[in-house]
């Protein structure tokens, strides 16, 4: 039977002085045998039989007080240890095993499990002296508190939802983005961007935290062109164990506020559709002029038409990525992925990657294999994803500096690699690389760009059931990574799908719901 925890430390100092007391008189006893057994066998030499049960008795507590410490201060140890998991100044420290049925008994567990309640900010839970209030009283106490926050909450300016800890949705107002499934139940009608989702969010809470809050920005219930679509900034508070919700949500409705900024992107994506016809012209005339004029051109005239080709190519990269940008946007980069192989898709960027780098004084550098297992890739997609790396390496490294393309196998996948020994990335900024729009202070002052190159990489590999990745160090240079499938992992999906990506995307409702595009 539990003790109440009020008796917790004086059971627990009486249990200490009898630990350390019996530990004593029984190392003395051993150290008085051994003086007996001596003295026994030779009469004639007490002092030393004196000194070798001494030496006995000094051994024995040399060897046995530390196992008598660690058991007496265990209680203080576990105390110790749920203390700091409850600060999270620690993540490393896991917190202690208090369900042992001894630990019961002494009143450790209840002790342990106040200072959770008190971390979480809710009312301890250890039972108290006097007989806990019948079921009937304390519906007659709560009912009416309960109906009357339940009709506070539905006059609240901003939707308001609660999940328990299997992620339910237990309590919603009118104004919360939620909708009925197949199922029946209840769930949340959200679309995050990037893989920021409020499910990682609370696997990653439901590891190491206690409690947490977050917020995000800008997350739509529906697709762009619903009429019913909402936009929300979108903040969560999360408490593990909380009798009541372990994850509170509040949705601000910010419709009219970022309608605007949807406008512009539409205005823009419309512009850069126009730019893209002259454009093309432009780099036909320069091909031209290129192959029409090769015999006349001296060396610096033919430099002067490479940059322009150069200049030429990454205006129309930027136009393409402001046109994928917009179609990620509105969910529609729905591909068809054939069977293909990353050397036959290098092989037609080549020429226009080497010039690039060529004319900016870098040194590129192939490595791909022959006889690489076959990929499911849209082609023209991979190419801008690959020239979109190859574009920021030359770019960031430095003058007369090396860029080296790989590819390898990596168990159901291929990867490509593009490395360069430039300037590197600040690891406070790794977080925000694919982040549409994001360039960090220092790229912004020295070197051009739309912010838009990584962000639609992103969407073009994780649409192809792959994934992106990128590692760096200040001063050393980046690696950024990306995966496509095996064909032959994927070729059964594909071939029922008719070759669309649906088939190796995990989705939710018939559409990619947060951007967080799995393997298949």
């Amino acid at each position: 039977m539990a003790i109440r925890i009020d008796q917790f430390y004086p059971k627990f100092r009486a249990r200490a002085i009898y630990v350390v007391l019996g530990f004593e008189i029984f190392i003395g006893l051993i150290a008085a045998a051994t003086y007996i057994v001596l003295l026994a066998g030779d009469i004639g030499k007490p002092l030393e039989h004196l000194t070798i049960s001494g030496a006995v008795f000094g051994f024995l507590q040399l060897i046995l007080t530390p196992f008598i410490v660690a058991y007496v201060s265990e209680p203080a140890k576990l105390i110790a240890e749920a203390v700091v998991h409850v600060s999270q100044q620690d993540s490393t420290v896991k917190p202690p095993n208090i369900n042992l049925a001894r630990h019961e008994r002494s009143g450790l567990k209840a002790l342990v499990q106040i200072i959770y309640d008190l971390a979480l900010g809710t009312q301890p839970t250890a039972a108290p002296a006097a007989a806990a209030p019948s079921a009937a009283q304390t519906a007659a106490v709560t009912a009416m508190p309960a109906e009357l926050a339940a009709q506070l909450l539905e006059l609240m300016p901003c939707g308001v939802a609660a999940l328990n800890s299997r992620r339910e949705v237990i309590f919603a107002n009118q104004l919360a983005p939620t909708l009925i499934n197949s199922d029946q139940k209840r769930s949340l009608e959200l679309i995050f961007d990037n893989g920021d989702t409020l499910e990682n969010w609370l696997t990653e809470c439901e590891a190491s935290k206690v409690r947490d809050q977050k917020s995000w920005s800008r997350v739509a219930n529906r697709l762009p062109d619903d009429p019913e679509r909402r936009q929300y900034d979108v903040i969560a508070s999360y408490q593990k164990a909380s009798p009541v919700a372990d994850t509170v949500l509040l949705f601000i409705d910010r419709t009219s506020a970022y309608a605007p900024a949807q406008e512009n992107m539409d205005f823009i994506a419309l512009a850069a559709h126009e730019l893209r016809g002259p454009i093309t012209v432009i780099r036909g005339y320069l091909d031209i002029l290129d192959s029409e004029l090769q015999p006349l051109l001296q060396p610096d005239q033919k430099e002067l038409i490479d940059r322009l080709n150069v200049s030429a190519n990454r205006l129309s990269g930027y136009v393409n990525n402001i046109l994928n940008v917009s179609r990620y946007d509105r969910r529609h980069l729905q591909l068809h992925l054939h069977e293909d192989r990353i050397e036959n898709i290098f092989s037609g960027l080549i020429d226009d990657l080497a010039m690039r780098a060529r004319t900016q004084n870098r040194l590129l550098s192939v490595d791909i294999p022959p006889g690489l297992p076959t990929v499911a890739a849209d082609r023209a997609s991979v190419s801008e994803v690959i020239a979109n790396l190859v574009d920021n390496a030359i770019k960031y490294s430095s003058e007369g500096g090396q860029i080296i393309v790989r590819a390898s196998v990596k168990g159901d996948f291929v990867e490509v690699t593009v490395q360069d020994f430039g300037i590197g990335i600040p690891g406070a900024i790794m977080g925000n690389l694919f982040n549409k729009f994001y360039r960090s202070h220092r790229s912004r002052q020295s070197v051009s760009g739309t912010g838009l190159g990584l962000y639609i990489s992103k969407a073009i590999i994780e649409s192809h059931g792959g994934t992106i990745w990128a590692r760096s160090t200040e001063g050393r240079g980046s690696t950024f990574g990306f995966s496509l499938p095996i064909y032959s992992t994927v070729a059964d999906k594909l071939l029922r799908s008719n070759s669309a990506n649906e088939g190796i995307i995990e989705s939710s409702n018939g559409w990619i719901k947060n951007h967080a595009m799995y393997r298949g």
